[in-house]
């Protein structure tokens, strides 16, 4: 009851604190009243700071040649002008909450808080890890989690291994010989070998992929030409490809190199293949997360802590899980009409309750993990 009392009593700060980020609100790698309203609150309550990855903040509460890290995502998204709707503000001021309730319990343990921009663009994960976020003291394990809508407030959602995809995108251009439409034979239609391309890719990966493992590869956007009359010189295909696991990920990679290469050569063109391999699929380490869901289940009770279903939409907290054993769940913010509009929505909303209960939750779990 203490620990419940102690928030609720100091849930009116963090509140404020919540609106302040979210009036605040910036795009990826410009959140600099972001990373200002962040260091005032954590250095007025005698946390130091520091800068990184130029927009983010790293604080680390006590002394210590390892520790546990909560990291919280800062950017905004350019809906409604500039807006907090994938939940970041929330992420930010409960990250920020748990800092300052353990400053007051005078917790003695190194905790590391990370506020990483540019998780909605190019992945600031990864810049501040390279940066080298995860020393000095090293991070031995991670905690993170995101706001999700139709959760009921108070509850949460958790499993260990993977429960967000990877994100990787192509951009296929084939390249072939431009003329005019009725003169085809002295041409090479470089549509020809694209539409083969995507048949192919369809009927391979239903041929060589397991069934069972779970994964998309989609095709989003098909250019080629402008007349009616004119054979286009190239036809250019973008797509995205999302999986679970890695090693799915290299061998889709590997096919649609293949693939390509054969299609083109068929129809008397050139591929050529641009592939950006962007997050790695977020896998939650499965000793950790037990640990996690045991400990949260007796806090809040057993039905309100509930698996989670994955999704293939990607987050960047995947770059930390892939270098620490790590935990990431989803905190509960619906209450009737209030967060069931979907993440990125200009309706997005969510119930301030949420605040507390994230809180409450990642508080409870380092001070129960605090000598294992």
């Amino acid at each position: 009851m203490k620990l419940k009392e102690l928030i609720l009593n100091n849930i009116d700060t963090i509140k404020a604190l919540r609106k302040e980020l979210h009036d605040n609100a910036e795009l990826s790698y410009k959140e600099y009243k972001t990373q200002e309203i962040i260091t005032n609150f954590l250095e007025g309550i005698g946390i130091p700071t520091e800068q990184a990855a130029v927009t983010g903040v790293v604080a680390t509460l006590n002394q210590g040649s390892q520790c546990i890290a909560v990291r919280a995502d800062m950017d905004a998204l350019p809906v409604n002008g500039v807006s907090h709707v994938c939940g970041h503000d929330y992420h930010m001021a409960i990250t920020c909450g748990t800092a300052f309730i353990l400053k007051k319990l005078g917790y003695d343990k190194a905790v590391k808080f990370i506020f990483q921009p540019a998780e909605e663009a190019e992945g600031g994960a990864d810049f501040m890890i390279k940066e080298g976020v995860l020393e000095n003291p090293q991070v031995t394990n991670m905690i993170g989690f995101h706001v999700w809508p139709n959760v009921k407030v108070g509850t949460i959602e958790a499993a260990p291994g993977p429960s967000m995809g990877s994100v990787d995108e192509f951009k296929i251009t084939f390249k072939g010989k431009g003329g005019h439409a009725a003169m085809p034979h002295q041409c090479k239609n470089p549509m020809y070998p694209a539409m083969d391309f995507i048949k192919a890719i369809n009927e391979k990966s239903r041929m060589d992929i397991n069934p069972l493992d779970s994964h998309v590869i989609n095709f989003s956007s098909i250019q080629c030409g402008n007349a009616p009359n004119v054979i286009a010189d190239e036809c250019t295909i973008l797509g995205t490809v999302r999986t679970f696991n890695n090693a799915l990920r290299n061998k889709i990679y590997e096919m649609l190199l293949q693939v390509a290469g054969l299609s083109a050569e068929r129809y008397g063109c050139k591929a050529i293949v641009k592939y950006s391999f962007q997050y790695p699929p977020l896998v939650n380490d499965r000793a950790y997360t037990n640990t996690f869901i045991d400990i949260t289940k007796k806090l809040l009770g057993e039905d309100k802590v509930i698996p989670l279903e994955k999704t293939f939409a990607a987050e960047d907290f995947a770059f930390f899980a892939e270098k620490v054993p790590s935990v990431h769940f989803r905190l509960g913010i619906a209450d009737e009409e209030i967060g069931i509009q979907p993440l990125h929505s200009a309706c997005f909303n969510a119930h301030e309750d949420a605040i507390f209960y994230g809180i409450y939750v990642m508080v409870n779990f380092i001070l129960s993990t605090a000598d294992r």
